[in-house]
Order: C-alpha cells, then sequence, then structure tokens
C-alpha cells in the first residue's frame, strides 16, 4: 500500500511545514509509504526522497481555496499509483499515532468526511453553513443535507478522490463561468458532492481547532489532530501569513487580544 499526501503553502504559509511533516511521518499510519506532493512557490521548502515539489503561485484569495480540485487535478497522472491520496490543511498537525484501520475508508466507503466542529452539535435543518443559493452547483435545498463536513481534510480511496477531484473541477467551473463563488469555496462544493454518496466519517477529534484547545486536550487521547491557530505570535499572525503586514504579531499582542479581544 502507499499513500499519496496533498499539501498547499504559498507564501509564508511554508511556516507550517517542518510541524506537519514531521508529525505526519511519525504519527499518520508510520509502516505505509507516504509520499509528499507539496504546492508551493516557497524556496524553504525543498524535494526530497519522499517530498515533491508542484511549483504553485498563490492566485488570490478566494482561488487559492476555491481551485484546490483544479490544482490537484494538475498532477492525477503521478496520483494514479498511490492507493490512498489525502490531502491535508497547512496548519494542521498530528498529536498521536493515527491508523490506517481507523482513518482509511474501505474501497466500498471510498472517501473520508470529517465533521465540522462548530457543526457537531447540529442537526439537518438547524442553522448549518450549506450554501442556499439556488444558482451555484454547491447549492444544497432545506431538508436535503446530513451533517457540515470541514475540507481541511479531503481524501480517500484513489478510485474514489480521483473521481471527486474532476466531478468537483467541473462543478467549480461552471460556478465561475456564471460568475458564482460558492458561499465557502472548496468546502461548499465538497459538502454538496457527498450527498447521496457513501464515506466514511470521523469526529472533530481529527480537526481540534485551536481557540479550543484548553489545557486538557493534551490529556485527551481522542484527540488526534489539531488545528494550528494561525493568530499565534509564532505562525506570524493572520495578517503576516496572508502577506498583508510586514510586521509579526508580537507575543503581547496575541495574549492581550486573546484575553480581551
Amino acid at each position: 500500500m502507499k499513500i499519496a499526501i496533498l499539501y498547499i503553502a504559498t507564501g509564508r504559509y511554508s511556516v507550517f511545514w517542518n510541524e506537519f511533516y514531521t508529525s505526519c511521518v511519525q504519527c499518520f499510519a508510520p509502516d505505509i509509504p507516504k509520499h509528499f506532493f507539496v504546492f508551493t512557490d516557497s524556496p524553504d521548502i525543498t524535494p526530497s526522497k519522499d517530498v515533491t515539489i508542484v511549483p504553485l503561485k498563490n492566485p488570490g484569495w478566494p482561488f487559492i481555496t476555491l481551485l484546490r480540485y483544479r490544482f490537484f487535478n494538475s498532477i492525477r497522472d503521478s496520483l494514479d499509483s498511490y492507493d490512498y491520496i489525502f490531502f491535508f490543511n497547512a496548519n494542521l498537525q498530528f498529536i498521536r499515532p493515527v491508523s490506517v484501520a481507523e482513518f482509511l475508508p474501505s474501497p466500498e466507503e471510498g472517501l473520508l468526511a470529517i465533521q465540522h466542529p462548530q457543526n457537531r452539535h447540529k442537526k439537518p435543518g438547524d442553522k448549518l453553513m450549506f450554501d442556499r443559493n439556488p444558482a451555484s452547483q454547491a447549492y444544497i435545498p432545506y431538508g436535503t443535507e446530513r451533517k457540515y463536513y470541514q475540507a481541511a481534510i479531503l481524501g480517500g480511496h484513489r478510485l474514489a478522490f480521483l473521481k471527486l477531484l474532476t466531478d468537483c473541477e467541473v462543478m467549480t467551473d461552471i460556478d465561475l463561468a456564471n460568475n458564482i463563488i460558492p458561499l465557502w469555496h472548496d468546502e461548499s462544493i465538497f459538502n454538496k458532492y457527498l450527498l447521496g454518496k457513501t464515506y466514511k466519517e470521523l469526529s472533530w477529534f481529527y480537526l481540534y481547532p485551536p481557540k479550543w484547545r484548553k489545557p486538557w486536550w493534551r490529556f485527551n487521547p481522542k484527540i488526534k489532530i489539531i488545528q494550528r491557530d494561525k493568530g499565534h505570535y509564532k505562525y506570524g499572525g493572520h495578517q503576516w501569513l496572508r502577506g498583508a503586514t510586514e510586521k509579526k504579531i508580537t507575543w503581547f499582542d496575541y495574549w492581550w487580544g486573546n484575553l480581551f479581544g
């Protein structure tokens, strides 16, 4: 078995790479060969035996997220030799071992879907984050939705995932041709695509949010993957990451904002 890992780190988002790479190698199916395809324009990430650089210049917001299916489809010939393919958001980090049995969907299940933390207690019919624009390919009418899933992790069995890439790229291109931007970009498209599909569902403990990381989280064995805080001074802060400023946030501003923001 071989697993392909897709990762996007354009511009300053390369600051997240080393921690992600190290934790993924150590914790994610450690006995299974993995190869990383990194879409980046950063000189800070270099190719190696298990890392292939795919040159990508940031097309700007929201296209850096909206066009993910197109980016990944551009290397589908390289992906075709892998059994499983997964995309991970730049700020994710494994903190505990994640086994093949718990994470990989069967060929029958096809895809993986992870519940969005902010919607974990909500049920169909509640106010969720679905795109309700009837003109969009991401449109989900009231009464037809399931749970809402976060697209910070996408993936599954090769055949199912490559089909997802093709179909979701087409959906995205139709919206763009009609001057429509789905509500939550690639995530809205992903949730629409899942309707009527079979997939393996995992809890929000595989996408644990940064703002909820109170001291007890370190002792909860159910939490396997965390979302690092993009606003943290360790990573420069939101505005620095996005290139909106040359000044990184200070530790004082970060903690002051958390206390009184």
